[in-house]
């Protein structure tokens, strides 16, 4: 890493006379080195792992969202067949009401006219002519009766028919009801295991960055004395050179393409905290400290890319991220406006810009009212 790079050979001019002393303190650096290269590495598994959880938790979150809706258009559906079916069963009601009453009033006017009943009627006939009219009058009667009869049958089945139907599709209902239930709870709980899962992560990628920056406080505080003014990877053309005499980090180009506060990741494709500004710029453009303070990190940093870090006052530190160079090392003082890094593409990004952050006490905060 250019970081450990830089570390070493800063320590090796600082401590060169002593050899053994040196060497110890190389080795030193080196162990805590390997021991955060394993933990970035084991980290950055960690985060792919749980990032794959959370794409598949919000498709699910999703087909569970799909289902609901289907359900509850289902039970509505339902519930206008259950008020139709109500309807046809008054109507068939009435039907078998005014069939009753009309079979009801025959009988009773058959009863009243005829007290013998249809034999009665038939043998009271006074002629052959009455006879056979009696006949008639009793056949027409008794069809109309059976008529009638069956008309009832059939409607009393199909209400018996309607009727269960109805408890049927009451049954579907109070099943789709507490299959409703079933799939809010399966989405809460899914809910609450992708809120898990991202705590879980920006836990993991907080614990590691305030490793990386442990490690490098460490180192320049044991070289603050006696720090370097370059790296391998300086651009002597800029080194040490002071540019501008505004505290804007990117002169020249204003433009903010993502501010601070949360937005849809352009990689991770979640909703994330974007805990700085992207100042998008051509490859190779410089950026400058925006104020005097010592440089405290310089380096690869994860996600961040190639970084660097400059302590301020008051607890203020500054950050710039995924650059193409570094133009400054651990431990060098640098003056407000002083070119820094070049921008580029590195670390987790989609173009060429530079990703800026203040940070108070350690705390990531809106970094506009800070430069400008």
């Amino acid at each position: 890493m250019k970081k450990i790079l830089t570390v070493l050979t800063v320590c090796s001019l600082v401590f060169g006379t002593t050899y053994i002393y040196a060497d110890t303190e190389d080795k030193n650096i080196e162990t805590k080195q390997k021991s955060v290269d394993d933990k970035l590495n084991k980290n950055r598994e960690e985060q792919t792992t749980l990032e794959s959880k959370i794409r598949d938790l919000d498709f699910k979150v999703k087909e569970i969202e799909g289902n609901i809706k289907e359900t509850n258009d289902k039970i509505e559906n339902l519930n206008g067949e259950i008020e139709n079916t109500k309807v046809e069963i008054e109507k068939l009601n009435e039907n078998i009401s005014k069939n009753e009453e009309a079979l009801g009033k025959r009988l009773k006017a058959i009863n009243n006219n005829y007290s013998m009943g249809y034999i009665k009627v038939i043998l009271s006939s006074t002629s052959i002519s009455d006879f056979f009219n009696n006949i008639y009058v009793v056949k027409q009667v008794v069809e109309q009766d059976q008529k009638i009869l069956k008309e009832l049958d059939e409607n009393k089945s199909e209400v018996e028919k309607k009727e269960k139907d109805l408890n049927y599709k009451k049954k579907m209902q109070e099943d789709l009801k507490i299959s409703l239930v079933e799939n809010n709870e399966k989405v809460q709980s899914d809910k609450s295991e992708l809120e898990a899962l991202k705590r879980e992560l920006e836990t993991e990628e907080d614990n590691l960055q305030n490793e990386l920056e442990k490690l490098a406080a460490e180192a320049a505080a044991k070289q603050a004395q006696e720090a370097q003014q370059s790296a391998a990877s300086i651009d002597e053309n800029l080194n040490g050179a002071i540019i501008s005499s505004g505290s804007w980090p990117v002169p020249g180009h204003t433009r903010i393409s993502s501010p601070y506060g949360y937005r849809l990741h352009p990689v991770l494709n979640v909703q994330k905290i974007h805990t700085g500004i992207d100042i998008p710029a051509p490859k190779g453009t410089p950026a400058v400290a925006t104020d005097s303070g010592t440089v405290i990190y310089s380096g690869p940093k994860g996600s961040y890319g190639n970084t660097v870090m400059i302590q301020h006052d008051n607890g203020k530190v500054s950050l710039y991220a995924h650059n193409d160079q570094l133009l400054v090392s651990v431990g060098q003082k640098v003056q407000k406006g002083q070119a820094v890094t070049k921008i580029g593409n590195t670390g987790r990004s989609t173009g060429p810009h530079l990703h800026f952050e203040i940070r108070i006490n350690g705390k990531h905060t809106n970094p506009m009212p800070y430069i400008g």
